[in-house]
């Protein structure tokens, strides 16, 4: 289908009035593309609302409203949904709504479903579908953003994601989460002199439960990091995974963060510069034992630095990759083959490398200075090993795989308290604070603005609080 038609097909999906306004006016703002499709997702859903109940925009009343949260908070959301993407697929915008990459923090799709209109060009293979899928969005940014919106939502009736389709319909966080899109775009309709239904603090948020905030003990944490060594039965899995688990706890990072990080980043002293939420640089420092473990795991990556070659024609060590896997430090009269790149510098001794178990970390930043980082299939430091995704150019680990990885490492260990990939980061300040760090330094490299953000972050462990009892109550 040529893209004037997939355009035509996408201006008829409900939407709200001047709706794409809205989000190019975010892209002029420099919001990310991700923050984007995260408001084009939420405002979909209430422009979906509007359209199955006949509701014109700007006669939305507080009524409406109060039923939308009813909507949200029930799931009926979702079947709406489900009938806007077998509508539009039919009408042949198959590629965008079941292909399309999902958002984070939404359903993932991962094959076409039986029953869908597939693409006429049947003999062609997915790889090759999915490839000119990206090309056709690549130079339209509003076309990308909803075909990525609508390949993430409804997912006809195949419930990929417990939590997203759960019969409870969405939590309170998430409600408010659409609730809060939804002021914004309210907002911007007010700066710009359009007229409004009602204002945006008439949208109250709903009330939550107060929970306890909890922390899983200093224990339970390392035996979540070391998990995927014992789980994983494919050890190449397992080494990833683990590394990647001891660098979200070593530097307190947000799982974006982590998925976003690309090889060239990397260097022998620990010391990262990234960017994370709103676009905000920060410094973090990676621990000696993380450290480790990326030199390890760098063994492994070289090795799927160019997804056309076998793996004696990557760049890097390419001996057994298990061979060191221990602490121990490598024999030093041991034979390493250096790439016959022309792109690598003339004379590269690996054997001079310091000896703390950080030769890879050297060999990458090697590449880094003389451009040869550039050449591999993707610049990210943790990639899909196997399946589609790891044929894809530019592939990286999905947020939803990792999320789900660690709660299943959580579940198999028997770790009681919640625990998830943002819970090392809560881990992170509140351990560090346990051992005397101060609020003030927290705040730095956790990112935030305020520090009030950074207090609720820092949890004191239930231990901690038993022992503080039994040490200082007056009358024990």
């Amino acid at each position: 289908m040529d893209i004037k038609r997939r355009k035509e097909i996408l201006e008829k999906i409900p939407k709200l009035p001047d709706q794409d306004k809205f989000l190019l006016d975010l892209q002029n703002n420099n919001y990310s593309m991700q923050t984007i499709i995260n408001y084009a997702r939420d405002l979909a859903i209430f422009g979906v609302y509007l359209h199955f109940n006949n509701i014109e925009f700007l006669k939305v009343s507080k009524e409406d409203i109060s039923n939308y949260k009813g909507y949200l908070r029930s799931g009926n959301h979702l079947k709406d949904l489900d009938r806007i993407r077998k509508e539009y697929a039919i009408s042949g915008l198959d590629k965008g709504l079941v292909a399309g990459e999902a958002a984070r923090g939404s359903v993932s799709p991962q094959k076409i479903s039986k029953g869908m209109n597939t693409p006429s060009e049947e003999s062609k293979n997915l790889d090759e579908y999915l490839k000119e899928t990206d090309e056709v969005y690549e130079d339209d940014f509003l076309t990308k953003i909803y075909s990525k919106v609508y390949g993430s939502l409804g997912i006809l009736d195949r419930p990929l994601n417990s939590r997203a389709r759960s019969e409870n319909g969405l939590d309170v966080r998430s409600v408010n989460r659409m609730l809060s899109a939804l002021r914004s775009y309210l907002k911007f309709r007010i700066s710009w002199d359009y007229e409004i239904p009602l204002p945006p603090d008439a949208i109250s948020m709903v009330k939550g439960e107060k929970k306890i905030k909890k922390v899983a003990s200093f224990e339970d944490l390392v035996r979540l990091i070391e998990s995927p060594m014992e789980f994983e039965k494919d050890e190449k899995v397992a080494l990833r995974n683990r590394c990647m688990l001891e660098l979200l706890f070593a530097t307190g990072m947000r799982i974006s963060e982590l998925i976003s990080l690309d090889l060239e980043q990397l260097n022998v002293e620990g010391k990262m510069y990234i960017t994370g939420k709103g676009k905000k640089e920060r410094t973090i420092f990676v621990t000696p034992r993380a450290l480790g473990w990326i030199n390890k795991y760098l063994k492994l990556r070289l090795e799927y630095a160019f997804s056309d070659r076998v793996k004696d024609e990557q760049p890097g060590i390419v001996d057994s990759l298990y061979h060191d896997l221990g602490l121990e430090k490598k024999d030093k009269d041991m034979k390493h083959r250096e790439t016959n790149t022309e792109n690598v510098s003339e004379g590269l001794n690996l054997e001079v490398f310091d000896s703390e178990n950080r030769k890879y970390i050297s060999l990458v930043e090697n590449y880094r200075k003389n451009g040869f980082l550039k050449k591999f299939d993707s610049p990210a430091l943790f990639i899909p090993l196997s399946g589609l995704r790891s044929r894809k150019s530019n592939a990286r680990i999905s947020t939803n795989y990792f999320q789900e990885k660690i709660a299943e490492y959580r579940r198999r260990l028997g770790i009681q308290i919640p625990t998830s990939a943002h819970s090392l980061r809560h881990g992170y300040a509140t351990y560090l604070a346990q051992q005397g760090a101060s609020p003030a330094a927290l705040q730095v490299l956790l990112g935030h603005e305020s520090l009030d953000t950074t207090t609720r972050y820092v949890h004191a462990s239930e231990q901690f609080a038993e022992e503080t009892v039994k040490k200082n109550h007056p009358l024990q």
